[in-house]
């Protein structure tokens, strides 16, 4: 009877994994995933205004493509409807900071402070906070990434820049992207006015990468097995 009820036992379902998180050695931000099959990350900051914004979500809307977006906080103060707007398209809101600055001299705690406070301004307008933030100008000190952990977010900065953002023309953007594009890669793009060739880009880079047998998705998708 006792073998019997131990037998019924190991038979039922155990609980489900827990969702897995980068394993980042040290005081390291994430870059690019190490994994065997050919996804890729596509991310975007935002900084300033929506025309440009809005273009990039119809784009991705049109090839069934997610990405994440990581949003500053003047723009969220601005325009925080469009946090919700990504949100409800399928896509993932990060966050640049409160203050979209470089970091490179900030204190551990000066960093923490500016993210609570992101992380405040975009749980009233998402429900909830974020789960990843990339530091202005690529700055992803020691500092800074332990700052971010204080505040409960992983650091994420990139493998692979578009460039988008020095005035090039849209087809060197989509080539700077579909030529260099590793497995793994984490992809920078912007999402903001002042970068206004990237919503033309993005068609030739969605088709040029999915030529290449890649696949595209968010940056949780990328770093959850």
């Amino acid at each position: 009877m006792l073998l019997a009820l131990l037998a019924a036992f190991t038979l039922l379902p155990g609980p489900k994994p827990a969702r897995a998180e980068p394993t980042l050695p040290g005081d390291r931000p994430l870059v690019r995933a190490e994994i065997p099959d050919r996804r890729v990350a596509l991310t975007f900051d935002v900084t300033w205004q929506q025309t440009e914004l809005a273009r990039i979500i119809g784009a991705l809307d049109a090839a069934n493509v997610k990405a994440t977006f990581f949003v500053g906080g003047t723009f969220l103060s601005l325009y925080g409807e469009n946090a919700r707007l990504l949100i409800a398209h399928g896509h993932e809101v990060g966050t640049l900071g409160q203050r979209v600055v470089d970091l490179s001299g900030q204190s551990e705690q000066e960093v923490t402070s500016n993210l609570l406070a992101s992380q405040s301004a975009l749980a009233k307008i998402l429900g909830g906070p974020v789960r990843y933030f990339r530091p202005p100008m690529g700055t992803a000190t020691p500092e800074v990434v332990r700052g971010a952990r204080a505040a409960n977010l992983i650091t994420v900065t990139y493998s692979l820049d578009s460039e988008d953002y020095t005035g090039i023309p849209a087809a060197e953007i989509a080539q700077n992207v579909v030529k260099r594009a590793r497995k793994g890669d984490i992809i920078r793009l912007s999402a903001s006015d002042w970068s206004p060739r990237t919503s033309a880009a993005l068609p030739l880079i969605i088709r040029g990468l999915a030529e290449r047998k890649f696949l595209l998705v968010r940056v949780s998708d990328l770093v959850v097995p």
